[in-house]
């Protein structure tokens, strides 16, 4: 008799689709009991700088109709501090539910956990919009559905480029920047719709509110929103120098805006920080677009939220303490917006520069906002609820 012999992957894949196959099983026999209609949903977890791509997508999706119930599931408290804070704002029609388990108020958690817990509270959902590659682990689960995927940033690493982004039924693009880069990697996105930026409603959504009053003087707003990557970011080797040299100045405020992920890996790097004179760290769940509403120049370094600060149309300085040669490297396109330099001295001659002077990259700015956000002056969430429904009527 032939002995077969498994991996320890092959082992694991058998393991997980006898797994999934007895999940279903339950999971229809449960809903005998307990149905559900078949829904649209949405799934955060203690990724919460993603919330704002996509929440507005499910308040429009719930408002425009009633066939499919939208269903909003969050894993972590923090998502569901936004969560909540944003639907009290809007009528809508979202049926909110907040997940708890052991984890819930932890800032770690495994995304295994996040998929089985949301996969738990649907059953046969109509489409379930991701703003990542969670759904890689959902089909694990057998789940079977309509897959949207819209960004939670624009297109900047060689990960955003995997070529998986060809098995959704329905990708939404930012712009013809993001476009183009895919067609030209990947080939032609046939699935593929050129929308608009979500998350750019957030003001639409927030009319009329005032402003956030950080500081009492009017000394102007400096916002330093570094990469967490360690490989890319300026952060680890000169970010609290640099915050050091700005608040020393005492020529500016200076609002530190650290990555949820590089405040949620390295807490004992920025609690130091909050004790600098006329720096303002911001809290954790803010990760909205305020800050940058108030900010009058904004330094970073390959961080792409760089791309949504050219929304606002102000000077822009990149920091390369790592005198990275940028090359012909299409990560580093974001450069052409603003003075690149590879000091703290640097960044503070170039800071006063740019304030002075902000019509310098003027010009280059504009062109690159035209290409990155497409439909600057309408609800974009508005259109893309309507493409979702199009395309599931289809």
């Amino acid at each position: 008799m032939r002995c077969i012999r498994l991996s320890l992957t092959q082992f694991k894949k058998i393991s997980i689709f006898l797994a999934a196959n007895v999940l279903n099983v339950v999971l229809a026999l449960y809903r005998l009991f307990r149905p559900v209609p078949r829904g649209i949903y949405f799934c955060y977890n203690q990724c919460i700088h993603q919330i704002h791509h996509t929440l507005y997508i499910a308040i429009e999706l719930s408002r425009c109709q009633n066939k499919y119930p939208v269903f909003v599931l969050s894993t972590s408290s923090e998502a569901s501090f936004i969560i909540n804070e944003e639907l009290s704002k809007a009528w809508n029609n979202v049926r909110f539910h907040e997940v708890r388990h052991p984890g819930y108020d932890r800032r770690d958690f495994s995304i295994n956990w996040f998929i089985l817990l949301c996969r738990l509270r649907m059953f046969k959902p109509a489409a379930v919009v991701v703003t990542d590659y969670f759904d890689n682990v959902f089909r694990k689960l057998l789940v079977k559905t309509f897959w949207v995927y819209t960004s939670h940033g624009l297109a900047n690493r060689q990960f955003s480029f995997d070529p998986h982004i060809k098995d959704y039924d329905l990708v939404i693009l930012p712009g013809a920047r993001d476009s183009g880069a895919f067609d030209d990697r990947l080939g032609p996105l046939r699935n593929s719709v050129v929308a608009g930026y979500s998350k750019l409603d957030y003001f639409r959504y927030h009319q009329g509110e005032q402003p956030l009053k950080l500081f009492t003087d009017k000394n102007p707003v400096i916002l330093y929103n570094p990469h967490f990557d360690p490989a890319f970011s300026s952060f680890f080797e000169k970010g609290p120098e640099l915050l050091a040299a700005l608040s020393e100045s005492l020529k500016f405020n200076i609002i530190f805006m650290p990555h949820p992920d590089l405040a949620r890996r390295f807490p004992g790097l920025i609690t130091p920080l909050r004790s600098l004179p006329r720096v303002f760290v911001a809290d954790r769940p803010k990760i909205n677009l305020e800050y940058m509403a108030i900010s009058d120049l904004y330094i970073t370094d390959i961080s792409s939220s760089a791309y949504e600060w050219l929304y606002f149309r102000k000077p822009i300085v990149f920091f390369n303490p790592k005198a990275i040669e940028r090359g012909s490297s299409w990560h580093y396109s974001a450069w052409d917006c603003g003075p690149v330099v590879k000091s703290s001295e640097d960044v503070l001659a170039a800071v006063k520069d740019e304030l002075a002077r902000p019509e310098r990259f003027r010009q280059v700015r504009e062109g690159m906002l035209k290409e990155i956000f497409y439909n600057q002056d309408r609800l974009v969430s508005a259109d893309i609820a309507r493409i979702i429904l199009e395309r599931l009527k289809a």
